[in-house]
């Protein structure tokens, strides 16, 4: 018999921001980075801990897409849009209960669940944890904009994700995931997770590595924890998600093989474009005796 018990966990953190690097446009390419300067904030880490002593031996399949190219308040960007799109419709193929949060124009998704605001994104992650179980597979993807600050106190980067509602902040929040924030939502996973982050500065959220569970997870991101990720108006994606999702994993393994695989096809075509060495996609392999398949 399976049993859930369900615990909500906050901690509150106080940053500030100092200059991030802007957004720039390199050739054809967009940098998905923001500059944030001077922003003072309160990091509330709410997160839920799904505790199941069991599998049922049923396979189920959850998935939360993020892609936001329009801002409530900071700058745009132009395919993560079609980002979010694209890994829908691979995993709606595969079977998977998803949630889509995006932007403000819904009818751009093939699904709209709401705007990905940080709150939203947090809830709708611990909503999967309440029944996803050790035998089931949990897609986290993510595309939007990325950045990075010092922090004096903590002498450490914090990495963020930028949330619909970067700047503005709603229900409490200020828009940014960070990646303490990150590590604490995906602590109680128990499924085999998959995350995918096309932000820039995605590679300093490997630390959610250092969870428990961390033989569960495998992350691709774009980018070291020093690099960017790029809109490509060529492929009409972000660069990284055209690679990885349509040129390797469906395009050259038939939209059947392990994440392992896909990177691997995916970072020499890429760095035929991509030069700057922090901008090198990065893996993060929890258990290196089994490929992940989703």
């Amino acid at each position: 018999m399976k049993r859930k018990a369900l615990y909500s966990v906050c901690l509150t953190v106080i940053f500030a921001f100092s200059l991030l690097s802007g957004a720039t446009v390199i050739g054809a390419f967009t940098q998905r980075s923001i500059e944030i300067q001077d922003i003072g904030f309160s990091e509330t880490i709410c997160t839920s801990d799904a505790v199941l002593t069991t599998g049922d031996g049923i396979v189920n399949k959850y998935a939360l897409i993020i892609g936001i190219s329009d801002y409530n308040v900071i700058s745009d960007l132009s395919y993560c849009d079609e980002d979010a799109s694209d890994w829908f419709n691979y995993l709606d193929s595969m079977d998977y209960q998803i949630t889509l949060l995006g932007d403000s124009h819904l009818d751009t998704y093939p699904q709209w669940d709401g705007y990905a605001t940080e709150y939203n994104v947090k809830m709708a992650f611990a909503e999967i944890l309440t029944v996803a179980d050790e035998d089931d597979i949990i897609v986290f993807a993510s595309s939007g904009h990325g950045g990075r600050t010092r922090d004096s106190a903590l002498k450490t980067f914090i990495y963020y994700l930028c949330m619909w509602d970067t700047s503005a902040g709603e229900n409490g929040e200020n828009g940014l995931i960070t990646q303490f924030e990150l590590k604490e939502m995906m602590a109680p996973s128990l499924a085999k997770t998959f995350v995918f982050l096309d932000h820039c500065f995605a590679g300093g959220f490997g630390n959610m590595f250092e969870n428990d569970n961390s033989a569960n997870f495998y992350l691709a991101a774009t980018c070291t924890d020093n690099g960017y990720g790029w809109d490509d108006p060529e492929h009409q994606n972000g660069k990284w998600t055209y690679f990885f999702l349509e040129y390797a994993l469906i395009g050259q393994l038939g939209g059947t093989g392990s994440m392992e695989e896909a990177f691997d096809i995916a970072l020499p075509p890429y760095l035929l474009e991509i030069h700057r060495p922090g901008d090198t996609p990065m893996e993060f392999d929890g258990n290196l005796e089994t490929l992940f398949y989703l």
